[in-house]
């Protein structure tokens, strides 16, 4: 990665930058489009906590220093959709706290055109894990268009399982807590691994 580059957790004010390249990430993605909820997320300031209990959203960006212009992002946030699944189902209140501090989603993570290929994205995702695991996260998990083999070539050299087209993956639970699933949407496939 250039000298030029910092990896750093978003700022306030730093939303309208920040998810105009999340978009890039989220094309073709279904029509879940969380974008202005990031955004408002992160110009109101962090640290971010899940409604359910520990989970931790990380809003990190690639800041090309000579120009302060964000060249990068990657947003890894809580299992919500599995954790709001658990809680329709009646989960126990520490059950999804474990849970959410557990397991970490790969919600989005893109460089733009004109950085590409000097290694910010693979940065951007080693420091997001990084935080995760020190805040005793344990597994992290996404998901990408099917046909998209370059992302998965990114992620298998990143150490994550991919998971057939269309196959969930198990959120590793206790010996107290059972494993639950995520499951793609149509046309995706899922990543995983522990961290």
């Amino acid at each position: 990665m250039p000298d030029s580059i910092q990896i750093r957790e978003a700022r306030s004010g730093e939303g309208k930058a920040f998810t105009e390249l999340a978009a890039l990430a989220m094309e073709g993605h279904g029509d879940f489009d969380d974008r202005e909820v990031m955004r408002e997320v992160i110009d109101e300031g962090g640290p971010f906590m899940s409604q359910f209990g520990a989970g931790r959203f990380v809003f990190l960006v690639a800041e090309h220093k000579p120009t302060a212009r964000i060249v990068g992002i990657s947003s890894t946030i809580p299992p919500l959709s599995v954790l709001g699944g658990m809680e329709r189902d009646g989960a126990d209140p520490i059950v999804l706290g474990a849970t959410a501090m557990a397991c970490v989603k790969i919600r989005a993570l893109v460089v733009a055109d004109d950085h590409r290929r000097q290694g910010i994205v693979s940065a951007l995702l080693v420091k997001a894990l990084e935080i995760h695991r020190d805040h005793r996260a344990f597994f992290a998990y996404g998901q990408f268009t099917a046909a998209d083999t370059d992302l998965a070539r990114f992620y298998r050299r990143h150490g994550f399982t991919i998971h057939a087209p269309g196959e969930p993956v198990m959120l590793p639970g206790s010996s107290r807590h059972r494993d639950v699933g995520a499951s793609p949407l149509p046309g995706e496939q899922m990543f995983s691994r522990a961290i």
